[in-house]
């Protein structure tokens, strides 16, 4: 029994000294491939970090250039709106020199109408459309549209006193 004791603890010996050399290679070996995943982790990390800086170049360069696309467009709307009131001003303008084209001329209509004998006046206006004869009409005296009235068709003359009854969008600048 003695003899087995030895024998075993013989073994056990030899055994632990093939294990610890057995641990030792492999703490090595996993050292290695330790080291080896570390080295590739730090290039993947720089590889990670070198397209992190470039995004950032990139979107610094694309958000300057979107600030710079803005401020152009700023500055084209504002150039619009100024171009809008100058249009407005000039239209403002085109349009208060119409009204006096307008006026000058219902003003010369009206002379005309004025200075012709009344029978004339309602043979020319019974000729043209109601609506312009209005026109015509309510540009001049009262003393004179009864005179011309007296003189024209009784129908036409009757619908032109209903059109100049009505509230119609007649230019009022006569000479009345």
């Amino acid at each position: 029994m003695r003899l087995g004791f030895v024998l075993l603890l013989v073994s056990m010996t030899l055994y632990s000294k093939d294990s610890t050399v057995d641990c030792n290679d492999i703490f090595d070996l996993r050292k290695k491939e330790i080291a080896r995943d570390i080295e590739t982790l730090e290039q993947k990390q720089q590889s990670i970090q070198a397209l992190k800086d470039a995004n950032e170049e990139l979107l610094a360069k694309k958000e300057f250039n979107l600030r710079k696309k803005y401020e152009e467009v700023e500055a084209k709307l504002e150039e619009a709106k100024e171009a809008k009131k100058a249009a407005l001003e000039v239209y403002e303008k085109d349009k208060k020199v119409l009204e006096d084209i307008k006026s000058a001329k219902n003003e010369k209509l009206s002379n005309a109408y004025l200075k012709m004998k009344d029978s004339k006046a309602a043979t020319i206006l019974d000729q043209m459309s109601q609506e312009k004869a209005a026109i015509i009409l309510s540009h001049l005296t009262a003393k004179k549209i009864s005179k011309i009235m007296a003189k024209m068709d009784p129908l036409n003359a009757s619908k032109i006193t209903k059109i100049l009854s009505k509230d119609m969008k007649l230019d009022t600048n006569s000479t009345k």
